[in-house]
């Protein structure tokens, strides 16, 4: 039986999912109203994909790092830690190559 706070963490992983993968589909659809699905939109996230993995990739070795030296960290806090680099790089680096193209 889950206690009130696993049912809570599982509620905001879901809901986080599906508003994220909301906000994807609804901003294609806006934005192929507005013909902003063309050859610009293309090199930005496929930079800003490849970005943000790089930024997870030293990311993981910050981390790997870290344990090897000795910090306590669960799998749980890793992985919550490395999603949330992930984020921001994929964020910061469409900011970014928006700006730059």
């Amino acid at each position: 039986m889950m206690d009130v706070n696993q049912l809570l963490g599982f509620l905001g992983l879901v809901l986080g999912a599906l508003i994220g993968l909301f906000g994807l589909w609804w901003g294609r659809k806006k934005a192929a109203e507005n013909r902003g699905l063309d050859e610009r939109y293309e090199i930005i996230t496929t930079k800003s994909f490849a970005s943000a993995w790089k930024i997870s990739l030293a990311a993981i070795y910050i981390l790997f790092a870290l344990v090897i030296f000795g910090f306590q960290l669960g799998a749980a806090q890793l992985l919550g830690i490395l999603l949330l680099i992930h984020m921001f790089g994929w964020t910061g680096s469409t900011f970014y190559y928006s700006l730059k193209y």
